[in-house]
């Protein structure tokens, strides 16, 4: 005869118990498994990503390396000589432009109403800071970099407003400082735009390092473009190995630059800050100099274009 026990209450519940510590230490296993699997995979990413960075950074020494080993000798001759040197400097540089080692990374060129910039683009989409001294009633160039690195903040300066702040703002979608950004601070004359015609005038001046750490507030700027009418001298001096940018914190990696001569602008010894300057970043190993273009204008001024090699941050971006 089959007998029937009668049903407890606490019986299922003991059975739902000893099912769930069996399913616990499984699921808990395989929890731990998938979890070192993660750390395991982020840890090979960033050994990647380390690596990558450290093949970059050296290809950036290796660049450099090329530069000066083909500018120097060509420029020697002339050290010394302020005037032969400032005559002899784009030839000279010219000759060095097309180095196999430049093929690492892909300069563009890009049309202001007067004159071409040069830029490096990104290896990859990322957020990107470009700043302007000196904007001279004219964003082309900039609209058209906007174009093509749509994530870009765009930070502009010029020391009188009138055209300048409605481009930069208005048509670019930047932001106006009014400035003149160089080596002092305080009211100090400088070379204008106004109406058309060039003029001394006395105005707000700021020091770039403090300009771009302070007002801009990034550490690191992408892209500067920089026509300051015989002001750049200093901010120049500031990118030197221990200079004003290295104590302020603030990396650049890529310049284009007017150097002026022989303005009326109280500025005095350019053809010999010119000369030391060059001197000072073959030393320092950290830019290249491309693109150098010598404009006779009513006073004679280079253009040329400085590329950071040397910060991991820099190369990380743009060197192949």
């Amino acid at each position: 005869m089959k007998i029937l026990l009668p049903y407890r209450l606490g019986d299922g519940r003991n059975i739902g118990t000893s099912c769930s510590k069996f399913l616990i230490v499984p699921l808990v296993l395989l929890g731990s498994i998938l979890l070192l699997l993660s750390v395991s995979s982020n840890s090979e990413n960033r050994a990647k990503a380390e690596q990558e960075s450290v093949r970059r950074n050296k290809k950036g020494q290796q660049i450099f390396k090329a530069f000066y080993d083909c500018v120097e000798p060509k420029l020697s001759p002339f050290r010394g000589n302020n005037d032969k040197f400032w005559l002899s400097f784009v030839n000279e540089t010219l000759k060095c432009d097309n180095l196999k080692e430049y093929e690492s990374f892909n300069i563009l060129p890009v049309a202001n109403k007067d004159e071409i910039k040069y830029f490096i683009p990104p290896n990859k989409e990322v957020p990107m800071t470009m700043v302007t001294l000196g904007i001279g009633h004219d964003v082309d160039a900039e609209k058209t970099l906007k174009q093509v690195l749509p994530k870009t903040e765009f930070f502009g300066a010029d020391p009188t407003s009138k055209i300048n702040k409605d481009l930069y703002e208005k048509d670019l979608g930047g932001k106006y400082f009014e400035y003149a950004v160089g080596g002092q601070n305080g009211i100090q004359e400088a070379f204008v735009l106004i109406d058309g015609a060039y003029s001394n005038r006395n105005v707000l001046n700021i020091e770039a390092d403090l300009f771009l750490r302070d007002e801009v507030q990034k550490q690191k700027v992408d892209i500067l473009w920089m026509d300051i009418e015989g002001h750049e001298f200093p901010v120049l001096e500031m990118l030197h190995r221990g200079g004003a940018f290295d104590n302020k914190g603030v990396k650049i990696c890529q310049i284009n630059t007017e150097i002026h001569k022989d303005l009326d602008n109280g500025v005095t010894g350019e053809q010999n800050m010119f000369h030391e300057f060059v001197w000072k970043l073959l030393e320092d190993g950290r830019y290249v100099m491309v693109k150098p273009f010598l404009v006779y204008f009513y006073k004679d001024f280079i253009r040329t274009t400085l590329i950071n090699v040397h910060d991991k941050e820099c190369t990380d971006l743009y060197i192949k």
